[in-house]
């Protein structure tokens, strides 16, 4: 009964939470600059899922050890996120296709597409990454995420001061610190880790382990994509559900978030020119 509360009912619970927080941050009952806005959003966003996860897991869990939140060395997640970017990245141009085609990821017919597409590309993945070391998680996490999580903390800050003048630079940050960081944290560091101390990990592709947490993990990645918007994008849901299954293999093969947030902020970087 303690493994269903802690590893399937809370992380299903905190998830659910953090869906109904977000919907609810724009309701709040004051004026806001447009700045202001966009600092409240990259506020909420950093407290929902890079404080909430980390204190949920240093709150609920003695041995943190497989939840992906130590930061090992750089240089083997960067070839890793790297070497999968070539296969995921150039799939990013179904894009401008589905958009000269006149359609968009937010109908069937582009997430469709789109959802193809990065299935060949999960497709190729384990194949272009095979000769990389798949690594085990280590046992404690060290300062390497405190960094990052004072980075996503002044990312926030530094925003009300910059955004105005140089958006682009704020942007590149959010999609780093925040978006990587923080999505990865919560999906592929707390949930995945959580479903996977219930459901184990009886699957394998080549020696990378794998189980339903990353399954699960996934959808719930898809979903909170489409329930975050009013009314809810339910196309919106298929392709990142695929890309969801993208890094979390990367998360299992890596025995660390680190290479999925690096993919993550690779494959938002056109949201830098894109997004509003």
């Amino acid at each position: 009964m303690n493994s269903i509360l802690k590893n399937l009912l809370i992380p299903t619970t905190v998830l659910v939470l953090i869906i109904v927080a977000f919907l609810n941050v724009k309701n709040l009952p004051f004026n806001f600059s447009d700045t202001e806005n966009i600092v409240l959003r990259y506020a909420a966003k950093f407290l929902y899922t890079i404080i909430l996860p980390l204190g949920t897991i240093y709150l609920f869990f003695k041995d943190k050890s497989d939840f992906g939140i130590h930061f090992p060395k750089f240089t083997d997640s960067f070839k890793l996120s790297i070497w999968a970017y070539a296969v995921t990245g150039p799939a990013g141009i179904t894009f401008l296709i589905i958009d000269l085609l006149g359609w968009s990821f937010q109908d069937w017919y582009g997430s469709i597409t789109l959802a193809v597409v990065y299935s060949v590309a999960l497709y190729f993945v384990p194949k272009v990454t095979k000769k990389l070391p798949t690594r085990h998680p280590e046992n404690n996490p060290n300062s390497r995420l405190r960094t990052f999580a004072g980075l996503s903390l002044l990312t926030v800050v530094s925003t009300y001061f910059i955004y105005d003048y140089v958006p682009v630079l704020s942007k590149v940050l959010y999609f780093i610190f925040i978006v990587g960081l923080g999505e990865e944290l919560l999906f592929r560091g707390y949930l995945q880790s959580s479903f996977n101390r219930y459901f184990g990990k009886p699957f394998s592709i080549g020696n990378v382990r794998f189980g339903w947490g990353l399954i699960i993990a996934s959808i719930l990645f898809g979903l909170t994509h489409s329930l975050l918007v009013v009314p809810p994008l339910w196309p919106w849901a298929l392709f990142t559900f695929v890309l969801g299954l993208i890094l979390g293999y990367i998360r299992e093969k890596d025995g660390s978030i680190l290479s999925a947030v690096l993919l993550h902020a690779l494959l938002d970087m056109p949201l830098v020119i894109f997004s509003p």
